[in-house]
């Protein structure tokens, strides 16, 4: 199998279908296989999952919780990497979609073409509950960068600084997390998506296509989110310490975005209308 799509759902009744449909229209030339893990959800979303389940019987396999793992997904996520049998995986969440249809294509041609590259992004549109939309952050090297290049190489360093690719937006090798540390399927961190993504590319290159191809629904929440937002940051230095250790060759990197996020969190401090003011700011310089 050349690539495997883990989607991962809880309680997304109103997006789920909108998100499988966007894997299964995916243009390819190779075969993929979509691995779907449901974490116990009781809002109906399950029919829809097995609707769809048993009308691609060949593409599509359903893994239902019993019960709710009670991890933050990540128990339910792992359940899907260890059933991917694909040369590659691409991520999903259950209430974002893929928004062109050649995206994994895409995706899978630049890793074809890069063996030293590990991991591959694109960016992403973020769709905010009123309606905004926001695009995802850029590599900084990439940050002002009007030359029209659309694919680009980076090094874990710049990752370390600046999550680029988000679940949505990223491809790897299998081979990249056939060692993943014993740690991470118990880790309560909050940032274990992006934890999962320094891991899988510490032994090699990030590609990046600079070309929108998936929407990330971002649930707002007011100071629900905000709080939220100050949990990630404070396991955001939790995991940069841990991290130490599988990244020797990149200390340097890992202390600079170790003060980059306690900067933000002295920030977060001064309250909510400061936080969301300073990051709008930062945003508009870059």
């Amino acid at each position: 199998m050349k690539l495997s799509v883990s989607v991962v759902t809880f309680q997304e009744i109103d997006f789920i279908r909108q998100s499988l449909e966007s894997v299964l229209q995916q243009k390819t030339s190779f075969p993929f296989e979509v691995i779907v893990g449901d974490d116990a959800s009781t809002d109906g979303s399950q029919d829809i999952l097995r609707e769809i389940a048993a009308r691609h019987p060949d593409k599509v396999t359903l893994l239902i919780a019993p019960e709710n793992y009670g991890d933050y997904g990540l128990s339910n996520f792992m359940s899907t990497i260890d059933n991917c049998t694909g040369e590659y995986i691409a991520f999903l969440d259950g209430d974002d979609y893929f928004s062109c249809v050649d995206k994994l294509q895409r995706q899978v041609d630049f890793l074809d073409a890069h063996p030293e590259c590990n991991m591959c992004a694109h960016r992403i549109m973020h769709l905010h509950d009123d309606g905004r939309r926001e695009l995802s952050t850029l590599p900084a090297s990439c940050a002002g960068d009007d030359s029209g290049t659309v694919e680009s190489i980076h090094d874990i360093g710049e990752y370390l600084f600046e999550n680029f690719s988000p679940k949505a937006a990223t491809v790897v090798r299998r081979s990249a997390i056939d060692d993943l540390p014993d740690w991470y399927r118990t880790t309560r961190i909050a940032s274990a998506d992006w934890v999962f993504n320094v891991l899988a590319s510490r032994n090699g290159k990030i590609g990046y296509i600079n070309d929108v191809m998936a929407v990330h629904r971002k649930r707002d929440g007011g100071l629900t989110a905000f709080y939220g937002a100050r949990r990630m940051l404070s396991d955001k230095l939790t995991a940069l310490e841990t991290l130490k250790e599988y990244l020797p060759d990149h200390q340097k990197e890992v202390e600079a975005a170790a003060r980059r996020v306690r900067w933000k969190l002295r920030v977060s401090r001064l309250g909510p209308l400061v936080y969301k003011y300073v990051r709008r700011v930062n945003k508009t310089r870059a």
